[in-house]
């Protein structure tokens, strides 16, 4: 594997239509490939917003009732993703509203080869992470897909022994000051609290063990969008950002 992309990445070569080319345009030529990490992320996001939109239309009757109950009860970045999936769904279906509503449960596996197309390298597997495994679960009214959570207490993956294998690489980084507020904090509890990497404080340092995983490609090299927060990670232990 040349470059690993990252969760962001993923989700817009799907959705982006300003930013398909140029991230289609780095895979085809380039050997890439992502990680169990990035598919798990993947999962908790783009697709567990998809279970919200699949449960707003079991209570709808039609497009703009659905658009309206997106608007009134989802918020912050999920509101984007939502839309994301919902215009895609209105796009493949031709606005259909019943025939979406038929389809829909075929929709997450969509989303999981979309991840998968053109990668020509197998998914890197250090962090072993659960949440890739994650599957939806549809009962006659409601979708979930519960095992994309995880607390300090499970013991589902490796990612504890991850980050003591590559955590030399990163020491210091806490005091980097381009260093995105939330990833600071969770850096700290884990250098002077000693708190585990697992629950939360996994995903708040995301970019951080993509960027880590990034190292074992052999160019060094990550593909994302979200390069402001990405960037002082990446200088710091010798990454290069795809430009």
């Amino acid at each position: 594997m040349d470059i690993l992309l990252d969760t962001t990445v993923q989700i817009e070569r799907i959705f982006k239509r300003s930013k398909k080319e140029w991230i289609q345009n780095i895979i085809s030529h380039n050997n890439c490939g992502s990680s169990t990490f990035v598919l798990g992320e993947f999962k908790n996001t783009i697709v567990k917003d998809f279970v919200t939109l699949y449960n707003i239309m079991q209570i709808e009757n039609d497009l703009a009732g659905v658009r309206d109950n997106i608007n009134d009860t989802v918020f912050h970045r999920s509101y984007a993703r939502v839309y994301y999936i919902f215009n895609d769904l209105c796009k493949i279906y031709k606005d259909d509203y019943e025939l979406i509503k038929e389809e829909l449960r075929t929709y997450p596996k969509r989303l999981e080869r979309q991840f998968q197309y053109g990668l020509k390298s197998p998914l890197f597997d250090e962090t072993c992470c659960h949440r890739a495994k994650a599957r939806v679960e549809f009962t006659d009214s409601k979708a979930e897909i519960a095992e994309v959570n995880c607390s300090k207490k499970d013991d589902f993956c490796n990612s504890c022994e991850f980050w003591e294998k590559y955590k030399a690489y990163i020491e210091g980084l806490e005091n980097e000051k381009n260093l995105q507020d939330k990833m600071k904090q969770s850096l700290l509890k884990i250098v002077k609290d000693g708190e585990s990497l697992k629950g939360n404080i996994c995903k708040n340092l995301g970019d951080c063990i993509i960027s880590l995983e990034a190292i074992q490609t052999e160019k060094k090299k990550v593909c994302t969008t979200n390069r402001k927060d990405f960037k002082p990670i990446c200088d710091y232990i010798g990454v290069t950002l795809c430009e």
